[in-house]
């Protein structure tokens, strides 16, 4: 059961790379990510609502909220969402993989709830070496895809922050309440986004990009952060952050098979890099 709920939880997390490129056909950015955690924000909300328990929000309750809601559904999606209206899915979950590297960085010299390892210092300039190779200029690199690259790594430090964060004041929190009001906060900011930045933007709505924010409400995120805790508590969390390494391949493949994208030999050596300093940071 456990280990088909994690290969379920890889497939789904690694397929929203492919959604998110699908649902952005027809549709601005700022408001796909809105429409997305408005949607998931209310099924969540019915969740509570069925469950009828009392919501108390603590100190460190509003902290985490204020996290999620900031850092992770809007300012992380919005980048993403952004990044990828420039480079391919693929691409963009291999960026998104540096967040371990970026996570380790933040609680050893911000946080400083842990310790850097020579095993942890080899993964970080492993790491950034392969970023580095992804950023060689060459002749398909143009502005705009330096510029969503760059927006990944942005998104990807905002959720990097944000877990330390969580880490620290969330271990007493319920994961949905936190949600709910996460989401109904990233939602609300993407909105406004949007209405400011895209109100000239024309909207062409089909039945595939309505069917993959669909998909990214209830499976990317209802129903994926519901196995994701429930698998937290079961294993070690170092297992269950393997994701991270299993997601980015599934979303290569799935862009491959699906969209046709293409990556180029030297990104292939720097996603095989990122991937190695990943793992190496991660690994006991």
């Amino acid at each position: 059961m456990t280990v088909a709920l994690y290969a379920l939880l890889c497939l789904i997390w690694g397929s929203t790379w492919l959604a998110i490129k699908v649902g952005l056909t027809g549709v601005p950015p700022f408001l796909g990510a809105g429409l997305r955690f408005l949607l998931s924000a209310l099924l969540v909300g019915l969740v509570l609502a069925v469950r009828r328990r009392p919501i108390r929000l603590t100190r460190s309750d509003r902290i985490c909220v204020l996290s999620l809601g900031l850092l992770v559904f809007w300012l992380d999606y919005a980048a993403v969402y952004w990044a990828e209206m420039r480079i391919s899915s693929g691409l963009t979950a291999i960026l998104f993989s540096t967040m371990p590297l970026m996570t380790s960085l933040l609680s050893a010299y911000g946080m400083r709830s842990e310790t850097l390892s020579r095993g942890k210092v080899i993964g970080i300039l492993v790491g950034v070496a392969g970023t580095a190779l992804l950023f060689w200029p060459h002749d398909r690199v143009g502005v705009a895809e330096a510029l969503g690259m760059l927006a990944a790594l942005f998104g990807s430090f905002c959720a990097a922050i944000n877990l330390v964060v969580v880490k620290k004041h969330g271990r007493d929190a319920d994961p949905f309440v936190l949600n709910f009001f996460g989401m109904g906060i990233g939602a609300a900011c993407l909105l406004a986004m949007s209405a400011a930045s895209e109100r000239g933007a024309a909207v062409v709505w089909s039945r595939s990009n309505v069917f993959a924010i669909v998909y990214l409400a209830v499976l990317g995120s209802v129903v994926a952060f519901s196995i994701y805790y429930y698998l937290i508590k079961r294993m070690d969390a170092t297992v269950v952050s393997l994701t991270t390494l299993i997601i980015p391949i599934v979303a290569l493949v799935l862009g491959r098979l699906v969209l046709d994208e293409t990556v180029t030999p030297l990104a292939v050596v720097g996603i095989a890099t990122i991937l190695a300093g990943v793992a190496i940071t991660t690994r006991r």
